[in-house]
């Protein structure tokens, strides 16, 4: 792989911190183009508006650290909770009483002032620790992608104050890192219906008055300069660092990535990393080039990045899901294929991530894609996410043994020769019989590939080392259990059914 800006991906993912907090996609990257902007302005040196873009950028990529605890102890919607504190003002009673209200708004009228006061009793402990988690952790991803450690120390005071009310340490005026108060001033401006009254009414509160002031006099350059048209290329074209990285980078990328997409409930943390080094086990065994191997490995780390888009809530809901909360679910491959569409780098995942919930017979999601248009890195994808899976503690089950989970999976409608090659992987033994459809056997299943792909009976005979009668007597008892009668519609069977060499990836 050739080297890269490390701005490209990191961009496209800042777009999961978007989705994690319930803001419109590219929020972040916006909010980093106007603090590029700004930092211009101020007089800031090269090393100043590296920190303050990168600070910008990622300021919300520890946000999934504690979204188990907002959603057990505000409500169970940690997405909504996020939102509403974004736009308010804590410290003012009105804006305070506003947030708890949006918090309680599904609570019957009854009981709403006391479920309100309940929750603003613990508010302000929950977040202090709650801040100090996020900072925490974010800065720890900033030096695991590669950042330099003025950038970690900045994201340590992305919730700081100008004021001193701030949170994880009440930190104040210019005790608090210069590039965390140009990024909180770039997000309260590109997060706002109205940027100047927003900055205006937050400028020595939340807000450093200099920088506050610095966009009020330049507001219009700024704000046009954060609504370009393509936000991810211009972010990655006013780089003030212009970082580089390699293929060895972005599987850190990747690993950070995928960390925090399995911080968003307990049990799932590591699902994304075990999952990751199945899959590259059994792609490994079933001879993938390297290419396509290193496809399943990074798609396997990413594939769950769009599950922090739905609600913890729903991850961690222990009886069965509504209709509404089945369909939030049913997304999360979606979000996570459009995140990695917005990176050339990493776009050739897109659709592996994209596909990793299909099966086989049209019955998965989100598409309902057939055998036919599933990628050979999904399908092992696939087969591995569902055995990891079954393997752990969910707050609807209990996890399963090893051998029990083997046997559910390979009564799935899943990719056979994944099935096989996981379990290999897992050091589970493989099904006993293969079942394939229309009560096909392996022995027709194998004349009805050849038969697809064009082979004449004669040559199908030599190739299996038969003879041409046994082959003849083959195709009939095919045409008969697919209910066909032409190499066509037969063929068409054998694709409609996964039966054939599945398609690569460009």
């Amino acid at each position: 792989m050739e080297r890269f800006q490390l701005a490209e991906p990191l961009a496209a993912l800042s777009i999961a911190t978007d989705l994690a907090r319930g803001r419109p996609a590219e929020e972040a990257v916006r909010a980093c183009l106007a603090a590029t902007a700004l930092a211009d302005e101020l007089g800031f040196s090269r090393d100043e508006a590296s920190s303050a873009y990168w600070t910008t950028l990622l300021r919300s990529i520890g946000c999934t650290a504690t979204s188990h605890e907002y959603a057990a102890l505000l409500g169970g919607d940690d997405i909504v909770v996020r939102h509403a504190a974004d736009a308010a003002d804590l410290t003012v009673p009105g804006e305070a009483f506003a947030f708890f209200a949006e918090l309680t708004r599904s609570t019957p009228a009854r009981a709403r002032l006391v479920r309100g006061a309940a929750l603003a009793a613990r508010a302000r402990g929950v977040a202090r620790e709650g801040a100090r988690a996020d900072c925490e952790v974010g800065a720890r991803l900033a030096a695991r992608v590669g950042l330099e450690a003025a950038v970690e120390t900045s994201l340590r005071d992305s919730f700081e104050r100008w004021d001193g009310k701030g949170l994880p340490d009440g930190r104040r005026g210019d005790a608090i890192a210069p590039a965390a108060r140009l990024a909180a001033v770039a997000h309260a401006a590109v997060a706002s219906a109205d940027p100047v009254a927003t900055v205006s009414r937050w400028s020595g509160r939340a807000l450093d008055p200099q920088f506050a002031a610095a966009f009020l006099r330049v507001h219009e350059q700024v704000l046009a300069t954060a609504a370009a048209d393509d936000a991810v290329a211009a972010l990655v074209a006013s780089d003030p660092s212009l970082l580089l990285a390699d293929s060895a980078r972005l599987d850190e990328i990747a690993l950070a990535f995928a960390d925090v997409a399995d911080l968003k409930a307990p049990f799932l943390h590591g699902h994304s990393r075990g999952v990751s080094a199945l899959a590259d086990e059994a792609a490994s065994r079933l001879g993938l080039p390297e290419d396509e191997r290193a496809t399943v490995r990074l798609a396997a780390l990413l594939h769950d990045l769009g599950r922090v888009a739905v609600s913890t809530g729903i991850w961690e809901k222990p009886g069965p899901l509504t209709p509404l909360e089945w369909e939030a679910v049913r997304l999360h491959p979606y979000h996570g294929e459009r995140i990695l569409q917005r990176s050339q780098v990493l776009a050739p995942l897109a659709l592996t991530v994209g596909q990793h919930h299909e099966r086989m017979d049209g019955s998965g999601y989100h598409r309902g894609a057939s055998a036919a248009q599933l990628v050979r890195p999904a399908r092992i994808l696939a087969v591995a996410d569902v055995l990891h899976a079954l393997c752990e503690e969910r707050p609807y089950r209990q996890a399963l043994p090893a051998p029990e989970a083997a046997r559910m999976l390979a009564a799935l409608p899943l990719d056979p020769g994944s099935v096989a090659a996981v379990l290999d992987a897992a050091g589970q033994p493989r099904p006993r019989r293969q079942s394939y459809p229309a009560g096909l056997t392996e022995r027709e299943v194998e004349v009805l590939r050849l038969l697809a792909v064009g082979r004449s009976k004669k040559q199908i005979a030599a190739e299996l080392v038969v003879s041409p009668s046994t082959v003849h007597t083959h195709v009939v008892h095919v045409y008969e259990k697919a209910g066909v009668s032409t190499r066509a519609a037969a063929a068409l069977f054998a694709l409609e059914h996964g039966l054939l060499e599945p398609p690569k990836i460009d």
